[in-house]
């Protein structure tokens, strides 16, 4: 989990990317109230068993298009700025429990991974990124839809939902909490001089926020993806909301990159369950576990 000491206002506190345990102050939901929302997890991980592997959220923007946030994906303090492989990552849809797999959930692999090359460790800025998905998610079951991109920004004001996953019981389950979107010049009060890409949501008392593990995953506004759950002071804590990219200020971003993306050339490419029978690969996942197995 990457920190930064902060030298202004918020100085008390550490800047931490919300990259582990989730939502704080939320509710438990199931996915058939976020039908747009994914979890993008480490490959190796996952496939050696369901459930495990968790490194961010995302959103449906399409049948083959994840939204994201950057520093999900980026090789902390890498000079010049370079993402890891979109073999790393799946990409599970459908799931209301992390560790639970249905006749709903469908998984795939991540055939191209478009961080915003303008990206930036320190400040946070231009957190954003797309997923590409090695095939088309199913239509066919109402429990996975995309999510609609915004025209403007919310209002200050509004309230807005932030999803992710908690612990129920045992289970690691979808959780959403609401939260009020601030007005940039009194968030830029405790987070100096904080640009128009990104924006604030939260209770000045706290209590609700996005947590390490949400990154990544969906602000969104009457059924609009408004922002990308990006870093905060903690979770939660009174006087510090949670900063979020703010995708309006991404849409021809993401346009472009999306009609950039070589659809017919991957027109072929298989289903997870699939492409997972590739001998190389499960013998690499075979002595990963081996060196689990002797470890534990």
């Amino acid at each position: 989990m990457a920190m930064i000491v902060l030298s202004w206002h918020a100085s008390a506190g550490q800047k931490m990317v919300k990259t582990g345990n989730y939502v704080v102050g939320g509710y438990p939901i199931t996915t058939e109230q976020v039908p747009f929302q994914v979890s993008v997890r480490w490959r190796w991980l996952h496939e050696f068993h369901f459930g495990r592997g968790h490194v961010c959220g995302g959103s449906l923007l399409s049948q083959r298009v994840v939204c994201s946030a950057a520093h999900c994906y980026a090789i902390n303090q890498s000079n010049p700025l370079r993402y890891r492989s979109s073999e790393l990552y799946v990409v599970v849809a459908g799931s209301t429990f992390i560790e639970i797999s249905d006749s709903t959930t469908q998984e795939f692999l991540v055939q191209e991974l478009s961080g915003h090359w303008g990206y930036n460790h320190s400040t946070l800025v231009n957190d954003i990124a797309l997923l590409f998905l090695n095939g088309f998610i199913n239509w066919r079951f109402t429990i996975i839809r995309p999510i609609r991109l915004p025209k403007t920004p919310p209002q200050p004001g509004t309230f807005c939902a932030i999803g992710g996953w908690g612990k129920v019981g045992k289970l690691t389950m979808m959780h959403q909490g609401i939260v009020p979107i601030w007005h940039n010049r009194h968030c830029s009060v405790i987070y100096k001089n904080l640009p128009a890409s990104q924006m604030c949501a939260g209770y000045l008392t706290g209590g609700t926020d996005a947590c390490q593990g949400d990154s990544g995953s969906p602000l969104h506004c009457a059924g609009e993806l408004a922002g990308i759950v990006s870093w905060g002071i903690g979770c939660g804590n009174p006087g510090f909301p949670g900063v979020y990219t703010n995708v309006s200020s991404y849409i021809e971003w993401i346009r472009s990159h999306n009609s950039t993306f070589n659809y017919s050339y991957y027109a072929r490419m298989r289903h997870l369950q699939n492409i997972a029978n590739n001998w190389n690969y499960n013998l690499f996942l075979l002595m990963a576990g081996v060196i689990i197995a002797s470890k534990s």
